[in-house]
């Protein structure tokens, strides 16, 4: 087993493990946001008093605006067959400026119209019914002409053909869906975030470090490196007679020869002798 090999994977496949982990976390979260959005569109209304409610018109960045809505409670029913909204006719709005001009045919647009696809879930506005858009600068969503900026328009309605005050309310769309783009744009970023995360741990860094691992487990270590003895002369005491240099050690598990010194050569030839 190469010891650094098998830890630096183990390292990768720990981390692959943890951060597989927290992606799946991220994306759960994410998605569980997505489907609780707060979609109501109750803090962006305003009730009428009296048949009256005022707006400012505000398009900051210049890209167009989608119209306020004039709803109606009205059944959502197409008895006669026409298209429209049974008794949405009844009612008419006028619009006017802050000079107290009236601009209803420059900035609203009629709506009421009756959809199959609608009727089959009426109640987006609980049951209320679009009567009219009005200063929607996105022809294509709202179909009426554009309101000048920061100006503020008093909106009324009335029973056609009297001088009867009906209530409503007015539905900031524009400010709604952006709310709700918003809301989603910032799920959806960490949505793909955690799911990238998530993916990339899981087929890249999993592997990756399974493989390292088991190639630190397959291939042996470093080989010992061999200890070299090293031999030194030890100094043999002199008693008397001529310096005698002590002889080398001997390497471990031999005997070292004696040592022989002066007298003992000395004593040896007299004996002899």
């Amino acid at each position: 087993m190469n010891k650094g090999v098998t830890i630096a994977g183990g390292v990768i496949l720990l981390l692959s493990v943890i951060l597989t982990i927290a992606g799946g976390a991220i994306t759960v979260s994410s998605g569980e946001n997505l489907e609780n959005i707060d979609d109501s569109p109750q803090p962006y209304y305003t009730a009428s008093e009296g048949g009256v409610a005022n707006f400012t018109f505000i398009d900051e960045d210049l890209a167009g605006s989608m119209a306020f809505q004039v709803l109606l409670d009205l059944d959502y029913v197409d008895e006669d067959g026409d298209g429209i909204v049974d008794n949405c006719n009844a009612f008419v709005v006028k619009v006017t400026d802050e000079d107290g001009v009236d601009v209803t045919e420059n900035v609203t647009g009629f709506s009421c119209v009756y959809g199959e696809w609608t009727a089959e879930d009426p109640n987006p506005h609980d049951g209320k019914v679009v009567h009219s858009n009005i200063c929607g600068t996105i022809p294509e969503l709202s179909g009426s002409d554009k309101c000048d900026l920061r100006e503020e328009y008093t909106v009324e309605v009335m029973v056609r053909n009297s001088n009867e005050s009906q209530d409503f309310v007015l539905f900031d769309q524009d400010a709604y869906t952006i709310n709700i783009i918003e809301n989603a744009l910032g799920d959806l970023g960490a949505l793909f975030g955690g799911g990238s995360l998530a993916f990339l741990a899981m087929c890249c860094g999993l592997p990756i470090g399974l493989i390292i691992l088991i190639i630190g487990l397959a291939i042996g270590g470093n080989p010992p490196q061999p200890v070299m003895m090293q031999q030194a002369y030890v100094p043999v005491p002199n008693t008397g007679g001529s310096p005698v240099i002590g002889q080398m050690q001997a390497p471990v598990g031999q005997m070292a020869p004696p040592i022989s010194t002066p007298v003992q050569d000395l004593s040896t030839s007299e004996s002899q002798n």
